[in-house]
C-alpha cells in the first residue's frame, strides 16, 4: 500500500512539475507567437519510457504481493477486491502519464516521415534539374553545330570549292556509314591486300 502511494505520488509530481513548467514559460514568453514544438531528445525519451516501464513493473509487483498477502486473511475475496481496485487506480493514473507521452512519440514519428518524405522530394526535384540541364545544354551546342554547318554550307555554296568540300563531307560520311556497318557486324575486316610489287 506504501508502495503504491509512493507511486501515485511520483506520477503526481511529475504531472505538476511539467505543468508549472509549462506554465513558466508562457509566462517568460507572452508575446512570442507559437513556435514549432520542440521534441525532447531520444535520450530523454528513452529514460521517461523507462521510468514509465519501471512504474507499470513496480504496480504490477505490488499487486501480486498485495495478492500474497490477501491469502493469509480470513476474507480473502474482498481483501482481492481491494488490491484489484487499488491496481487499477494506479494503473489509471499510469494511463494519464502515458497518453501523452504516446502522442508526443507519434507526433515525432510523424515530423520524421514528412521530413525524409520532403528529402526524397527535393532530391528527386534536384536530379530532375540537374537532367533538365543537361539536356537544355546538349540541345544548344546541337542547335550551335547545325547552325555553323549551315553558315559553312552557305558560304561554300554555287562555288568549286564549295562542291569540292561538299564531296568530301560526303565521302567522309560514307566511309563512316560503312565502318559502322562493319563495326555491326562484329566481325573483323579481312586483312588488307598486299601492295603490288614488293
Amino acid at each position: 500500500m506504501k508502495k503504491l502511494l509512493g507511486i501515485l505520488s511520483l506520477c503526481a509530481s511529475a504531472c505538476v512539475f511539467s505543468a508549472e513548467s509549462l506554465a513558466q514559460v508562457e509566462q517568460a514568453s507572452p508575446t512570442i507567437a507559437v513556435p514549432l514544438p520542440t521534441f525532447p531528445s531520444e535520450d530523454e525519451r528513452t529514460a521517461e519510457r523507462q521510468r514509465l516501464d519501471q512504474i507499470n513493473l513496480q504496480i504490477e509487483d505490488q499487486y501480486k504481493q498485495d495478492m500474497k498477502q490477501c491469502y493469509q486473511k480470513f476474507d480473502v475475496v474482498s481483501c482481492k477486491i481491494k488490491a484489484r481496485d487499488r491496481r487499477i487506480e494506479a494503473r489509471t493514473a499510469l494511463r494519464r502519464e502515458e497518453l501523452p507521452f504516446k502522442a508526443m512519440e507519434r507526433q515525432i514519428k510523424t515530423e520524421e516521415a514528412r521530413q525524409r518524405l520532403a528529402e526524397r522530394q527535393s532530391e528527386a526535384k534536384l536530379k530532375k534539374d540537374e537532367a533538365d540541364r543537361a539536356e537544355s545544354v546538349a540541345g544548344a551546342k546541337d542547335r550551335a553545330d547545325a547552325n555553323a554547318q549551315k553558315q559553312i554550307e552557305h558560304a561554300l555554296q554555287g562555288s568549286k570549292r564549295g562542291d569540292y568540300e561538299q564531296k568530301q563531307r560526303e565521302a567522309a560520311q560514307h566511309r563512316e556509314d560503312v565502318a559502322k556497318r562493319l563495326r555491326e557486324r562484329n566481325k573483323e575486316p579481312a586483312a588488307p591486300l598486299p601492295v603490288p610489287g614488293r
